[in-house]
């Protein structure tokens, strides 16, 4: 019996023969009746001479709608394989919201050339979009939506988006508007149904509104959403205009871009930000953006080595104290770099903290910093005590192991909360540069507790 993924591959190759041979008809008679995700799987698997045929086979609307489901890097290969003139046809049948991300991508002459295909209406729309700041509300908003006046009815209102729901994205939420196209009042589907049809919109209508203005950061923009279990928000001048609104499929994008740029900045591999993404880096572009971090922790790691450098005396009297070095620089790192995860989680979800309560975490991580440090240190003093057999050597890395991780969780908690507070993102205070400060600090306190002894060792 075959498998599934044992159909799909066939089917795949059926229709990668037809496309071969040209055969428009059998082409469109497979690629249609697959799912959107398998089509975007195929045409990426199609050879480049073999994806420019798709132009011939599928009508712009009908690869439109592909076109939107595709990734950034997906989308590039298509427009490398397509016309300009293709392309632009794709977007009289593209939500303006994703027309536009796209378009952000690329650059200003190739951007003139797909604009000139467009009439003058949807140029204007489009290049209204364009000159919102990057990464915020106006940016990733669309312009389809329902809206009524208040002194509508129900039956008016159900109409209205009987008419208008193919053309529209979100249905599910009609916005009252003054006459001056301000936001007065949001109403569901719901509301619609389980009202009389003569019934006023300004009867029925939700008047405590959640909403977000043009220049708020898309990620506060997600978050809204994401707290208040929202399909869509509405987005608003400071005039209280409503402009747009943000669904809930561009939200769960953005999300991935934050999480995914939050974890490169954590592992201090900043993405380099290109207009167009062609796909992988290469070995020079991955370098890049990772070697500014490698060269400044390189001169914080020279901190740790003009440390042992300082304590060389030490170490020249007992230097079995070497022996313990790593474990101690790695212990801390570790500890340090667990309680600073927690701190950007909790930044980036949007956790407001008062100053007790901030005073309050920082006591619990020092607590939870001395258990473990306890722990470790009486594990390590153990094994140092039965293969050294020195009872002083041991005491000192359990002092020194047990001071360094109750300190190391403080250093990772407060960081990201005094970097949050210069308004730079949390995530710059990646795992390796909070591991430096902690590997420099344990080595402090090590030999100088280490020297401190030294008579009795």
């Amino acid at each position: 019996m075959k498998t599934i993924d044992d159909r799909k591959k066939n089917y795949y190759e059926e229709i990668f023969k037809v496309t071969e041979e040209n055969n428009r008809d059998a082409f469109r008679n497979l690629f249609l009746k697959m799912h959107i995700n398998d089509q975007v799987e195929l045409f990426h698997l199609l050879y480049p001479e073999k994806r420019k045929k798709v132009e011939k086979f599928l009508e712009p609307a009908e690869f439109a709608e592909l076109f939107e489901w595709m990734n950034s890097s997906d989308q590039s290969e298509a427009y490398e394989a397509f016309s300009v003139e293709y392309v632009a046809n794709l977007f009289h049948y593209m939500k303006i919201d994703n027309v536009v991300d796209f378009l952000s991508y690329r650059d200003e002459e190739e951007r003139k050339k797909m604009l000139d295909q467009l009439d003058t209406t949807e140029r204007s729309r489009v290049e209204e979009m364009l000159a919102y700041e990057p990464e915020t509300a106006g940016s990733i908003m669309t312009k389809s939506f329902i809206s009524v006046s208040p002194i509508s009815t129900v039956q008016q209102t159900v109409n209205l988006v009987r008419t208008f729901s193919k053309e529209t994205e979100m249905v599910y939420y009609i916005y009252v508007l003054d006459p001056k196209s301000r936001l007065v009042g949001i109403l569901s589907l719901r509301d619609m149904i389980i009202h009389p049809e003569d019934t006023k919109v300004q009867d029925v209508m939700l008047t405590h509104l959640t909403y977000v203005r043009l220049a708020d950061d898309q990620e506060e923009v997600a978050r809204m959403i994401q707290d208040y279990d929202l399909l869509a928000v509405p987005v608003l001048t400071d005039e209280d205009v409503m402009l747009g609104i943000v669904t809930v499929d561009d939200v769960m994008d953005i999300l991935v871009e934050e999480t995914t740029e939050d974890f490169n900045e954590f592992s201090a591999i900043r993405k380099a930000k290109t207009k167009i993404d062609k796909g992988e880096e290469s070995a020079w572009q991955t370098a890049r953006v990772r070697m500014p971090w490698i060269i400044i922790l390189v001169f914080l790691g020279m901190i740790s080595a003009s440390l042992i450098s300082s304590f060389e005396e030490t170490l020249s009297q007992v230097v079995v104290l070497a022996a313990f070095i790593p474990v101690i620089m790695d212990s801390a790192g570790n500890v340090g770099t667990q309680s600073l995860a927690i701190a950007v989680r909790n930044i980036s979800m949007g956790e407001k903290r008062t100053k007790e309560e901030f005073w309050r975490n920082i006591l619990k991580e020092l607590m939870a910093g001395m258990i473990i440090g306890l722990a470790a240190g009486i594990v390590l003093a153990l094994v140092a005590g039965i293969f050294y057999q020195n009872i002083v050597l041991a005491l000192i890395i359990a002092f020194s192991l047990f001071v360094t991780l109750s300190l190391s969780t403080v250093v990772g908690a407060v960081i990201p909360f005094l970097i949050n507070k210069l308004k730079i993102d949390p995530a710059i205070a990646s795992g390796p540069f909070i591991t430096t400060i902690n590997d420099a600090m344990g080595l402090m306190i090590y030999f100088t507790v280490a020297t401190k002894l030294l008579h009795i060792l």
